[in-house]
């Protein structure tokens, strides 16, 4: 995966590319680097020139092309190039790549040093990859004309992926060879995936998108085949996410037993389009469990809650719009099918309270319960054992 961000500091500045962090000190400008092109299918015995362009910082995060992150600029700079594997495909000191007689892919490492023009300057060494796939014996790459990224949806909940298909076509529009994600029987390499925002929705080697935190964001792809370079884009929008987990947990500051997050919001309408959590009863599914960490174990006492219980029940202004989820979350012990408010089984019902995590075991809440939520609105819940209160959208 190739992403692109920008994190500001006063001393500081980070560039993220290729999943490599560098720092870059601020009296510099060397920024990023990208290797061009950015993936090659080649024929053995076949070669591809590469070139390696400095960046400066001047694109913001989010907003700018990938591709491109800022704009070039010439620095006094040593460029070396490096194979992963010199069996698959070599390259020369100026960046000539030339196809073994073995099929396979290898990373191309592309470095860029900027050496100062001051004293006392730091020196800074950025470095990209680009991936090399060289066919098999005899085989040549298609002529490719074209190249285009599609889904079968355009969103994704936060923390929902999606993934894309990449498809490339001749001169006359017919369909030369398809991937998705795992699936690669074209023999073509995949191209080099790129998100315009990786705070929204980030992209992986195979075209996978996970949705990070509402908003937009441009998916682009990258392939030279044969020598003909291709580009191609797909807008996502990620929304709210399709499930949540809300625990009950002691406070990180003063006292107190609460629900965190005490509030959150969830797409039903989200679900319905993905499917989840399956097609015949689409939902946002919420959980509530005590949870516990290292840090905050969560082992409740007789004495350290209010109604002398380690145990936690939860209730619903709206009972019934918390619906049966279809199965129970992972980890607890507690049958699926419960519907509207938690615990009113009692102890060792099918409907038990939300007991404490046992002392040593730090796993998911071992009575944890989950409620499936279709219908658009804002509900409250209360934890009856001290008076916690919560809030959840549903959009």
């Amino acid at each position: 995966m190739k992403k692109l961000c920008l994190l500001a500091t006063a001393a500081v500045l980070v560039a993220c590319n290729n999943d490599k962090m560098t720092e870059v000190l601020n009296v510099s400008q060397f920024y990023a680097v990208r290797v061009d092109p950015q993936a090659i299918t080649l024929a053995q015995g076949g070669t591809q020139t590469l070139t390696v362009t400095a960046f400066d910082a001047s694109c913001p995060a989010a907003g700018c092309n990938p591709l491109a992150p800022g704009n070039p600029i010439s620095v006094n700079g040593v460029t070396t190039f490096r194979s992963t594997d010199t069996t698959v495909a070599r390259v020369d000191p100026n960046g000539v790549v030339t196809a073994q007689a073995k099929a396979g892919t290898a990373n191309i490492i592309g470095t860029l040093q900027n050496i100062p023009g001051g004293t006392s300057i730091p020196s800074v060494t950025l470095a990209d990859t680009t991936p090399v796939t060289v066919l098999a014996a005899g085989a040549t790459p298609p002529a490719v004309a074209g190249m285009t990224l599609t889904s079968s949806r355009a969103t994704a909940g936060a923390g929902s992926t999606d993934t894309l298909t990449i498809t490339y076509t001749d001169a006359g529009g017919a369909t030369i060879a398809t991937q998705r994600g795992a699936t690669n029987a074209s023999g073509i390499g995949r191209p080099a995936f790129f998100s315009g925002d990786p705070s929204v929705a980030t992209v992986g080697t195979t075209g996978i998108v996970t949705g990070v935190k509402p908003g937009t964001a441009t998916i682009s792809a990258s392939n030279t085949v044969g020598g003909v370079t291709k580009t191609a884009t797909f807008p996502i929008t990620i929304t709210d996410p399709v499930t949540a987990t809300i625990s009950i947990t002691t406070a990180t500051s003063g006292t107190g037993i609460i629900f965190f997050p005490d509030s959150i919001t969830v797409s039903a309408t989200e679900a319905v389009v993905e499917g989840r959590p399956n097609t015949t009863t689409p939902g946002a599914v919420v959980t509530w469990a005590v949870v516990g960490t290292t840090l905050f174990p969560n082992t409740f006492t007789t004495t350290t809650t209010p109604n002398s219980t380690d145990c936690f029940n939860v209730t619903f202004a709206n009972p019934t719009a918390a619906g049966a989820a279809p199965t129970a979350p992972s980890g607890s012990t507690v049958p699926a099918g419960n519907s509207g408010n938690i615990g009113t089984g009692g102890a060792g019902s099918t409907n038990p309270p939300l007991c404490s995590v046992p002392t040593g075991n730090n796993a998911f809440g071992k009575d944890a319960q989950a409620r499936l939520f279709t219908i658009p609105g804002t509900y409250t819940f209360t934890s009856t054992t001290n008076g916690a209160k919560g809030t959840l959208v549903v959009k």
